[in-house]
């Protein structure tokens, strides 16, 4: 709700109702209405709230949910294990059909276990991929070259170009990838 996102936001700000009063030039009265719901206020006076508190007005308007959905704690990552594979996915950002922004990708963290290879097949997808690998070193197979990467190493992967990572060491490789546009 509208008043419940006001109510936040002032008193992160550490501001009292008359404050907001002053600055608005609405009554704390009216103020402490809208904060409880009681009364939702129109298009203008939710502009000033906004100005007071100097953010965008769509703050106020967009899904309650919504706001926090950016930021994802460790335990509440969405894991995918696909079929015959030896690799997982923990995603670092929130699924394209859970928001609408600007950029549209997905990214996750991955782990290959020692002596594994991601899949026995190729992986191939009409999607841009970007890997960095974060500890371990593993063959990235792209076509027909085979590259080896080490921690701090980066690759980008165009659509369609068949890849596959053997992890041949004797430690788990850990990396992050991004796929844009987002496949799953």
């Amino acid at each position: 709700m509208i008043g419940s996102k006001i109510r936040k936001i002032r008193q992160e700000k550490g501001l009292t109702l008359n404050q907001v009063a002053n600055i608005t030039n609405f009554t704390a009265s009216y103020l402490s209405q809208i904060e409880r719901n009681m009364t939702e206020p129109s298009i203008s006076s939710l502009r000033k709230i906004a100005q007071a508190f100097n953010v965008p007005i769509y703050f106020f308007l967009s899904d309650e949910d919504e706001e926090e959905k950016f930021f994802i704690k460790t335990k509440d990552r969405k894991i995918m294990k696909l079929p015959k594979s030896n690799i997982f996915y923990e995603f670092l950002t929130p699924m394209p059909n859970e928001m609408d922004w600007q950029m549209k990708f997905v990214s996750g963290y991955f782990e290959i276990k020692p002596k594994k290879s991601a899949s026995k097949d190729f992986f191939i997808h009409k999607t841009d991929e970007a890997i960095i690998i974060l500890e371990g070193t593993m063959e990235l197979i792209l076509g027909e070259k085979h590259y080896f990467m080490e921690k701090g190493d980066s690759v980008y992967i165009k659509e369609n170009i068949p890849h596959k990572m053997i992890n041949n060491g004797n430690s788990t490789v850990k990396g992050i990838f991004i796929i844009s546009p987002p496949v799953f």
